[in-house]
């Protein structure tokens, strides 16, 4: 048969319940603080954040549902992963090399392409990482960035980088075709005014060719005269320079040849 608290010990427990009750509030309360200093870390941050089990979103910060368009929980809470990606293989690919990452104790980096709520796509930059190496998709954390502007900066780059490569080509073909063009117009329209030619078919193939040079010193002029970088379609898919656009002059002579003396 148990034997009854006394009442000094029935005292010490009720304490001692108490005490850890008042622990328990204590923790509760610290728990309830730090917890809304996350939130607040979270929402202003300008980098979207999320947490996801098994690529199922189970959180987004305020920054993550600005970049996506998410209105209301509904539209992303619970959903797979997929609903932020352009294309089912999209999803498969990144899957598999976050998985990849994973399996060799590494972080998930990588540019790659987002889709909005809308439709819409951006670059973004995503960063993954696992709560739980034992399982590394279970539940793991994820950071996106919006870096249109970075790929805008590079494409501007890019461009900049082939106008000045063509405007350097551009100027040396100019610079070694203008002086063997010039000796021969000029010796040529010496001919022609002194009627050298005077067999009327000779004379008309020498007209013919003053045109031809004259074409090619238009050409000589577009050349000089580019300022961006501008292609149009050519063959099997291929690419060449639009000399007329780049220039920013239109070509009055189809085909390339040219009338004017």
């Amino acid at each position: 048969m148990e034997s009854k608290l006394t009442y000094d010990e029935l005292r010490q427990r009720v304490s001692e319940l108490e005490t850890e009750a008042a622990n328990c509030r204590f923790a509760e309360e610290s728990l309830k603080k730090s917890n809304e200093i996350v939130n607040s870390i979270l929402s202003a941050c300008p980098i979207g954040i999320g947490l996801v089990e098994n690529r199922i979103i189970k959180r987004v910060n305020e920054s993550m549902k600005k970049m996506f368009q998410f209105d209301t929980e509904a539209d992303y809470l619970g959903k797979s992963a997929r609903i932020v990606y352009p294309s089912d293989d999209d999803f498969q690919k990144i899957g598999t090399y976050i998985f990849n990452q994973f399996r060799v104790g590494k972080e998930a980096v990588l540019d790659t392409t987002f889709k909005r709520k809308d439709g819409s796509t951006f670059f973004g930059h995503l960063k993954v990482s696992t709560l739980y190496p034992p399982d590394p998709m279970q539940r793991a954390t994820f950071t996106i960035s919006d870096i249109s502007w970075r790929k805008q900066a590079e494409l501007e780059l890019l461009q900049k980088e082939k106008l000045q490569a063509v405007v350097e080509m551009a100027g040396a073909v100019c610079h070694e075709m203008n002086q063997p063009m010039q000796v021969a117009l000029v010796q040529l329209a010496e001919c022609l005014v002194m009627d050298e030619f005077e067999d009327g078919p000779v004379k008309q193939k020498a007209e013919n060719i003053r045109q031809q040079l004259n074409a090619l010193r238009e050409l000589s002029r577009k050349l000089m005269h580019i300022t961006r970088y501008e292609t149009r379609d050519y063959v099997e898919g291929e690419k060449i320079i639009d000399i007329d656009k780049s220039s920013g002059t239109m070509n009055p002579y189809p085909g390339g040849a040219a009338t004017e003396s």
